[in-house]
């Protein structure tokens, strides 16, 4: 055992969409596991993924497969973590898609099922958003205020344009219809921001454009029976604990559809409630850097298989 159990309280962080790339289950291939939770993708997209990858690693790109991949690196660095470290962490907190793998950590339901509902909330927001095409982008370098400003002023123009997510100070994402995201860039850049540049996703995660995906999850979420979490997990939407009951938690899920990631909140919210080590378990560090710029008296390191990076080192 390290001296992790020696430390503050510890919370675990679980990645969302975008940690991802062909080969990032290699590290996590031999726990005990994995077969059984591959097997559960495979059902899924009704082939054998890492296969496919090894012909064709564009395939990564699926916006239903690459979620799928980072969830099973995420689940199974969580039990590796866990058998090494021997303990259980105080908190979870998931970004974005990443809390309901938060929530399979706490005990809500299995991993298949979590599979089963990524699979059908990816294929609900791929219509919207096949309907209502949108985009994103990332600032980064520039105040909380300027964007609000440059995002106010749009609005009042008619466009739609949204802040998607809010990372960390000086680092946000913004999601609206093309046009607007466009005439964002265009604005924004004005700023001289250190980093601006148009996400490589598919739609416009986390705002309203999004309401019609959000009706149809709300109503399929609904009906899914799931146990109370063992462990606390952070809300996405108000970065504050989930409540603790079932049908509390399910409404949070259906808000945060359409409502912003307020990441930062929640990571504040943790070490307020303690947590002085806290760690992102899966494929790659961008929830590490994140706290890096949040609080650097708190410790934050990326755990994947057997390996950890400091947030310094990032």
């Amino acid at each position: 055992m390290t001296d992790t159990a020696a430390s503050g309280k510890l919370a675990l962080l679980f990645p969302g969409h975008g940690a991802h790339e062909p080969r990032m289950l290699d590290g996590l291939i031999g726990n005990k596991k994995f077969d059984e939770y591959y097997a559960a993708i495979v059902d899924a997209v009704g082939y054998a993924p890492l296969e496919a990858l090894e012909r064709d690693p564009a395939l990564i790109n699926s916006h239903l497969l690459s979620t799928l991949l980072t969830m099973l690196a995420s689940a199974l660095s969580h039990l590796r973590f866990v058998e090494v470290e021997g303990r259980q962490p105080d908190y979870f907190a998931g970004y974005s898609i990443g809390e309901f793998t938060a929530l399979h950590a706490a005990g809500c339901f299995d991993f298949a099922h979590l599979v089963s509902l990524v699979k059908i909330r990816s294929a609900i927001i791929d219509e919207c958003t096949e309907k209502t095409p949108g985009a994103m982008l990332g600032v980064v370098g520039i105040g909380l205020a300027q964007v609000e400003s440059v995002v106010d002023a749009l609005q009042k123009d008619g466009e739609q344009i949204y802040i998607s997510n809010f990372n960390c100070a000086g680092q946000y994402s913004l999601a609206g219809s093309k046009t607007g995201v466009k005439e964002a860039l265009a604005r924004l850049a004005l700023l001289k921001p250190k980093r601006l540049l148009e996400l490589p996703v598919a739609g416009a995660w986390h705002c309203p454009l999004l309401n019609e995906a959000q009706i149809r999850i709300a109503e399929h979420l609904h009906q899914c029976q799931w146990q109370l979490p063992k462990i606390p997990v952070i809300d996405n939407v108000t970065g504050e604990l989930l409540a603790d009951d079932v049908e509390s938690i399910k409404e949070q899920l259906i808000k945060q559809v359409t409502a912003p990631v307020r990441w930062d909140t929640g990571i504040k919210t943790l070490i307020r409630l303690g947590c002085d080590n806290l760690v992102e378990v899966g494929y790659g560090n961008v929830l590490t850097k994140f706290g890096f710029f949040i609080n650097r008296d708190a410790s934050f390191t990326a755990y994947y298989g057997d390996e950890r990076l400091e947030a310094a080192k990032v």
